[in-house]
């Protein structure tokens, strides 16, 4: 908001209607003591009528709110992560008033957490706090979101962690289970996130076809969208094998129950562990492994992305590094020119 001075010589005051439209108002003075009198009265009748378009609430009653919100529509996981945001957030703030989060607290907050955590961590964080504001906007507990002016942090890039032919073999030889073998192998054969794997139902297996169809019935992906999957010959046999088992709609369970991320993690971390490998081979390491196999055998990293089902291509170019001999081919095409 600020005043100036037109070519009739009366003063107008500028100000932004809330909607991003600049909009202008006569202090109908050509006296600047008059119109700065007129802006100071324009500007507390703005806030006193800006108080009364929202609902007063502090943070902890608010992410208490959007939370219960967030499990209605989100994974389990990525609600999971608003609690441990909402968590370090209140503990760094105090409960504070909704209403009283500035972008400079945020920008403070997010350099605690860089120096006390991770850079990754207050990067999650700033994209939870936006989102969590966004829909506090909705609710009229705030008029606008004091992260809209908060550049995302650029991340340095890390390699993925993947098996090698050798390790994913130690790996499935020390496991007994045949339950989790199964989901181990179907892994790194499908490349499927943890939750599309633990939520697949028989109605969304076409063995006939060779595919699985992720619906969004039993679990949203990652992008939203509807993703087709086709099988291979390891991923098949898997599906044939648990068919002949089958016990209710869960196509893998653990003696005939449903199997929790909890659960599937301690098991997994227990066979690494076990097969003496390397500690930071998570189960995600299978979805880098699916990816990092199909690279190397010269599979585009274009087909790659879609089997993933990246919605950019972008996110799929970290596994190009595994195609050097392209690069290194590319190279030695100018060796005659340079002799």
């Amino acid at each position: 908001m600020f005043i100036s001075k037109r070519s009739n010589g009366y003063y107008y005051i500028y100000y932004d209607d809330g909607n991003g439209i600049r909009q202008a108002i006569s202090t109908k003075s050509k006296l600047k003591k008059e119109a700065f009198q007129f802006l100071t009265n324009f500007s507390n009748e703005i806030k006193k009528k800006s108080k009364q378009l929202y609902i007063p609430i502090d943070f902890n009653s608010f992410s208490k709110e959007f939370i219960k919100h967030s499990e209605s529509i989100h994974t389990i996981k990525t609600t999971a992560t608003f609690i441990t945001t909402s968590k370090y957030f209140s503990e760094y703030c105090q409960n504070i008033n909704l209403m009283d989060i500035s972008e400079k607290l945020i920008r403070n907050y997010l350099d605690y957490r860089i120096t006390k955590s991770s850079i990754y961590q207050a990067r999650k964080d700033l994209i939870n706090l936006s989102s969590c504001f966004n829909w506090a906007i909705s609710q009229k507990y705030l008029l606008s979101n004091p992260c809209v002016s908060i550049k995302r942090f650029k991340m340095p890039q890390k390699l993925p962690t993947y098996f090698t032919k050798e390790e994913f073999s130690l790996l499935v030889n020390q496991i007994q289970e045949v339950d989790i073998k199964d989901i181990i192998e179907f892994a790194v054969n499908t490349g499927l996130r943890q939750m599309e794997i633990l939520s697949l139902e028989w109605s969304q297996v076409n063995i006939q076809e060779r595919m699985i169809i992720l619906d969004n019935r039993t679990h949203i992906t990652k992008s939203k969208k509807i993703r087709t999957i086709p099988l291979n010959d390891n991923s098949l046999a898997v599906l044939n094998k648990r068919n002949g088992i089958k016990i209710g709609q869960k196509v893998f369970t653990i003696n005939g129950r449903e199997i929790t991320p909890c659960q599937l993690l301690r098991k997994f971390r227990y066979y690494i562990i076990k097969s003496e490998l390397n500690n930071k081979l998570n189960f995600h390491s299978l979805r880098h492994t699916f990816a990092s196999w199909l690279v190397q055998a010269g599979v585009s990293i274009y087909q790659v992305s879609k089997l993933l089902g990246h919605s950019d291509i972008k996110t799929t170019e970290i596994y190009s590094h595994l195609r050097s001999e392209d690069s290194l081919n590319s190279v030695n095409k100018i060796n005659n020119m340079a002799t």
